[in-house]
């Protein structure tokens, strides 16, 4: 369109006008037509983190936000502090679009608690989109359910749903980069220590007692508290203070291997098969960290609780927002004992039902008493919250290896070997020996650093032993220019997606979401926003259950409007008006009152 109204509309407006001039009573009718044709410019906002937490996140929505404005989109980046993003996206539904990591494990009972509709309101990372398609549902549910090959082909049918109707959009997976040195320990895994088990592989060199290790996000020194999902990523580090049942262990000498399923808390795990899929669990003799014994009860508390962390006390259940997907898997438990339990699953398939086990135990005596309601400044959820999802638990009474001593906001965190632990009492059936040897510390410094180029130099300075959730790639030249420190990187689960909020218009339409995806390149933002240090991808599974027809070959199933980066800004709009949209002076357009 011109600069302003074409001949025809100023024709017809001008007519209209004079045909209210000689008719009675028709004035408020040309009002309203004329109102119709009010437009404003469309405009929206991408949240994303600053540049200092994660800048391949901030530099995807800049690339996207470039894109957009040349398709007439009046597009603002507004980066945040991660607790902030991740309350106003998983909490209180506030965005439009959102650039981050998802915390993937690569399972893919993980897509249920993503796009499940049932979940649409809920908190966390179920669903967080306000996504709705029963459809879908029943196939999500029946990937539950099947088994082999069957569930194999379930799980394509879901993704390549999810790329037609683009309810987020996958960009990548990154690399996992880590810096460590060798003179104090030794038989680092690959990328660094990530998984709690990580940190108990490794070897000492010499007399050093303590682990000094390097932190890029400080969250863990203001809360650890394992529920509160604005605070949390793949939960790491309270993973360390607390134990699941049973833990997923990588085997090092094959990392591209499924993880294999190790009893943890749980001294086995006895299954019955049947029309309805139980397991008899034992627990292990081990304390909480205040000395009490934990005991079946806990166990059965955790689910319920978790279930809804009201327990019952208010009128809609408040479930965790962290973890619900497998916290569903569980239908009931029974307590047989003390140290034995009973759990009947919703699902007949083991693989999937294992997932549930993986769910950090909570001492009941502590709490219970936090399922009481909460009013929390910046917290705008449709119904209560309690103060289980809000505490910051600052203590963090668990019954993990390690136990908390003392931390400083954004500063630092202690933490020292729980000698009462499981690992260094016996009571270890089971567990791999590389975890049983001669404990490789009897501390753990945990010091954040302002940035990862200050990160080097304090590895650099000698005054760390290593990096213990990532860096990125720009500081990599300075690494590997050092013969004192060691670059080490592993492949990750967690993607980098974009976020579409389908609880507002034009985010409702997928029309407009797949025209949003085509205005991202996933090679150049690799090459580019990464440094080469990821794998384009536009589904958020690897291996066997990645469609065969939506693997990474160069190009996605609905490419980039453009070349090698560069945006084909005729074909981005001709995309967004094939969708409906229009265009006023170069502008996308939508439509409101006068």
């Amino acid at each position: 369109m011109g600069s302003g109204p074409s001949g025809g509309r100023r024709a017809f407006l001008a007519g209209a006008a004079g045909v209210a001039t000689t008719t009675a009573g028709c004035m408020g009718n040309v009002r309203n037509l004329v109102g119709r044709q009010e437009v404003d410019q469309l405009s929206l906002s991408i949240a994303t983190l600053p540049a200092s937490e994660d800048p391949y996140a901030v530099r995807i929505a800049t690339r996207l936000a470039e894109n957009l404005r040349r398709s007439g989109i009046d597009i603002v980046i507004d980066p945040v502090r991660p607790d902030v993003l991740f309350r106003d996206v998983l909490v209180n539904h506030d965005f439009d679009l959102y650039v981050a990591r998802y915390p993937s494990h690569g399972d893919p009972d993980e897509l249920r608690s993503m796009l499940y509709s049932p979940y649409a309101e809920e908190s966390g990372w179920q669903n967080p989109f306000g996504f709705a398609d029963l459809t879908l549902d029943e196939i999500l549910d029946e990937q539950r359910t099947d088994e082999g090959e069957e569930r194999i082909d379930t799980v394509h049918e879901i993704q390549r749903q999810m790329v037609r109707e683009q309810p987020f959009t996958v960009v990548c997976f990154p690399d996992h980069l880590g810096a460590v040195r060798n003179d104090r320990f030794e038989g680092w895994p690959d990328g660094g220590p990530g998984r709690p088990p990580d940190y108990f592989g490794i070897d000492r060199v010499g007399s050093e007692s303590t682990l000094q290790l390097l932190l890029g996000d400080g969250r863990i020194t203001r809360n650890r508290n394992p529920l509160a999902v604005e605070y949390r990523n793949q939960a790491n580090f309270t993973g360390l203070l607390y134990d699941p049942l049973i833990r997923s262990i990588r085997n090092n000498s094959l990392p591209d291997s499924e993880p294999d399923p190790i009893p943890w808390l749980a001294g086995s795990v006895e299954w019955t098969d049947g029309e309805i899929l139980s397991a008899t669990v034992r627990l292990r003799e081990t304390p909480w960290h205040d000395g009490k014994p934990v005991t079946a009860r806990d166990v059965a508390f955790t689910y319920e609780f978790l279930s809804d962390t009201s327990l019952g006390a208010f009128d809609t259940p408040v479930p965790t927002p962290w973890r619900r997907g497998r916290v569903s898997l569980v239908d009931s438990v029974a307590v047989q004992d003390d140290r034995r339990f009973r759990l009947q699953f919703t699902t007949g398939n083991r693989s999937v039902a294992r997932r549930s086990l993986a769910v950090p135990i909570l001492p009941a005596h502590i709490w219970r008493e936090r399922a009481d309601s909460a009013e929390i400044a910046g917290l705008e959820l449709g119904g209560r919250t309690t103060q289980a999802l809000v505490d910051s638990n600052e203590a963090a009474i668990g019954s993990g290896p390690l136990q908390f001593v003392e931390a400083t906001a954004d500063e630092s965190l202690s933490l020292e070997v729980f000698p009462d632990h499981f690992l260094h009492t016996g009571h270890d059936d089971g567990i791999p020996d590389r975890f049983l040897e001669d404990r490789p510390f009897e501390r753990i410094e945990f010091t954040v650093a302002p940035s990862d180029d200050a990160a080097v130099e304090i590895l650099l300075e000698d005054r760390a032993d290593a990096t213990a959730d990532g860096l990125q790639a720009s500081v990599v030249p300075r690494i590997v220019r050092s013969d004192d420190i060691s670059l080490t990187a592993r492949g990750t689960e967690f993607f980098y997606h974009i976020g579409y909020n389908c609880r507002r218009a034009p985010m409702v339409d997928p029309n407009f979401r797949r025209a949003i995806a085509g205005h991202i390149d996933r090679e150049a933002t690799v090459a580019d926003s990464l440094d080469g240090y990821g794998i384009p991808s536009e589904v958020p599974l690897k291996g066997q259950w990645a469609p065969g027809d939506l693997l990474w070959d160069g190009e996605a199933s609905r490419p980039f409007f453009g070349t090698d980066g560069t945006l084909d800004e005729a074909a981005a709009r001709e995309a967004f008006q094939e969708a409906g949209y229009q265009y006023d002076s170069g502008k996308l357009v939508r439509r409101g009152p006068t």
